[in-house]
């Protein structure tokens, strides 16, 4: 059974400073401000051939907020399986009554506890630390987690208590991204997906903050899904916090190999939804749009929505879309049979004799239109080497052809390799054939 290790403390202390040190990764997002961390994120520390798997928890909070039963049950839910707490504790705001009621609910639970006072770079070296071994830890460490004072120490204290693994599954995974306007019900389709509730769900928008990984596996295919803070209008995102989210959803859908595009089926298709799926084509990713909420929406109301989803697949390369209540899993089924569909699609190689005659057969049927009382000759096909999938057309004057041209032979193309929610470039280029050794 895998060993835990969980990051426990009040809100703003460094824990996922703290997390994104010891896992070299930029998972959580690191903010001087209180209760960004919400879900609970994990990864593995690497030292000396072993891996330790950590878990980073939502800061439990000192008073009640929106949140605070929901942190504070992810946080136990976490700690109760644990088998290493590092408590953090903060040197420069001293010891606090909300340190010393987590340490007493710690103590409760007979589970090996390192004391972690961070910011100790923030004072003197000759700072009293006493005030904190009255909590009565007999394993303390003053550390930095900004400037890496003490985490040597830690680590190896870390290795003291937990056997680690001498090999995790570092397999490529395919990244699927889960992304939304704010209360599209992203979380609530990530719980109804892996079957348990892992990531907090509420009705106020904005709930999820942080991008979120979670590993899941489906058909003996491993994936990492990504639940992603809403993208909200320019004209809202006034806070530090808002701005800073948003930055790591656009930068978990750069890095995304698909997009799960949920919309409000509430709300209908707004402004909001039609500029994400532009961000999702900007960046050239295959992607799914899933219509949530139908539970709560009459027929006629679907019906229209059809229709209007319809329009925005006619300009977004054939993406497949799904009806589905997240809240009663209703269709989870049928995106995880796309999800697979589309993953098989994207790491799918052509051959370059299939291509051309795909694009011999788009010549017959509809030629380029010539120019100058020339034909524009097109002469063969061949799959690009770069991850999203190119097409590069050789041919003469391919600089002279129309955009709508183009578009014809990508429609053509999409049509021809059947291909579902992936989108596809067409390049041209005036190189010669050089598989033609006679002319």
């Amino acid at each position: 059974m895998k060993e835990i290790i969980t990051i426990v403390g009040r809100t703003n202390v460094g824990k996922s400073l703290l997390f994104n040190k010891l896992t070299c990764a930029k998972k959580s997002l690191v903010i001087n401000d209180d209760g960004i961390t919400r879900d609970i994120n994990t990864g593995y520390l690497n030292s000396n051939n072993k891996y330790y798997y950590i878990e980073d928890t939502g800061g439990i909070p000192s008073k009640d907020n929106e949140f605070s039963d929901e942190i504070l049950s992810k946080a136990i839910e976490s700690i109760e399986q644990s088998n290493l707490i590092l408590f953090v504790v903060s040197a420069s705001e001293g010891l606090t009554n909300h340190d010393i009621d987590i340490s007493k609910m710690l103590r409760k639970k007979n589970i090996d506890v390192v004391l972690l006072i961070n910011k100790s770079d923030l004072l003197s070296k000759s700072y009293n630390a006493a005030q904190f071994y009255e909590l009565g830890f007999k394993k303390t460490l003053s550390i930095s987690a900004k400037t890496n004072i003490g985490l040597p120490k830690l680590i190896n204290e870390i290795s003291k208590i937990i056997t680690g693994e001498e090999e995790i599954d570092t397999s490529i995974k395919k990244r699927i991204s889960v992304v939304g306007k704010p209360n599209a019900g992203k979380s609530t389709f990530i719980n109804a997906l892996l079957r348990q509730d892992r990531m907090i769900t509420s009705d106020i928008a904005g709930t999820t903050l942080d991008s979120i990984e979670l590993p899941f596996e489906y058909k003996k295919t491993k994936y990492l899904f990504y639940d992603t803070a809403g993208l909200m209008k320019k004209s809202k995102t006034s806070s530090l916090v808002q701005k800073f989210s948003i930055n790591a959803t656009l930068e978990t859908i750069k890095n995304t190999d698909i997009c799960i595009f949920i919309i409000n089926g509430e709300e209908g298709i707004s402004k909001q939804d039609k500029m994400i799926m532009s961000i999702i084509i900007r960046y050239n990713k295959p992607f799914i749009i899933v219509l949530n909420k139908i539970d709560k929406i009459s027929k006629e109301q679907i019906k229209n929505l059809k229709n209007e989803i319809n329009y925005l697949i006619n300009i977004a390369h054939n993406a497949p879309f799904v009806l589905v209540s997240a809240l009663q899993r209703k269709n989870i089924n049928k995106v995880l049979i796309l999800i697979s569909s589309i993953s098989r699609q994207i790491n799918k190689h052509y051959k370059s004799s299939k291509l051309t005659d795909i694009l011999n057969n788009a010549l017959i049927d509809h030629p380029p239109p010539m120019k100058n009382n020339k034909k524009v000759r097109l002469k063969f096909a061949q799959q690009s080497k770069a991850q999203s999938l190119t097409i590069i057309i050789h041919g003469n004057k391919t600089d002279q052809l129309a955009g709508s041209y183009e578009k014809y032979l990508m429609n053509y193309f999409i049509k021809e390799l059947k291909l579902t929610g992936v989108p596809l470039r067409i390049k041209f280029s005036k190189q010669k054939n050089p598989y033609d050794l006679g002319s």
